[in-house]
């Protein structure tokens, strides 16, 4: 399995150094994803060299799991607002 990350080379305290992004069968389906993302973030971003953003294989058991997934799972403290 290809993971597509962002590597921070520089994390602030707090923030995971590695975030999958997205999970491809083959390095050919994750090159294209790399290069639009690795693309935008450097047009956005010119000034900022500190992160990577990058295809990896990892054959062993999946231990990150893409972003999406986290984006489901129930943060431990949300912000509610309350309308009078």
């Amino acid at each position: 399995m290809w993971l597509l990350v962002i590597v921070l080379l520089a994390a602030p305290a707090g923030i995971s150094r590695m975030t999958v992004l997205n999970s491809f069968a083959s390095y050919e389906e994750c090159k294209p994803e790399r290069d639009r993302i690795g693309f935008a973030m450097a047009e956005s971003y010119p000034q900022e060299n500190t992160f990577r953003i990058e295809c990896t294989l990892r054959e062993q058991q999946l231990l990150l799991q893409p972003i999406r997934f986290e984006l489901e799972a129930p943060r431990p403290f949300t912000q509610k607002t309350v309308l009078e």
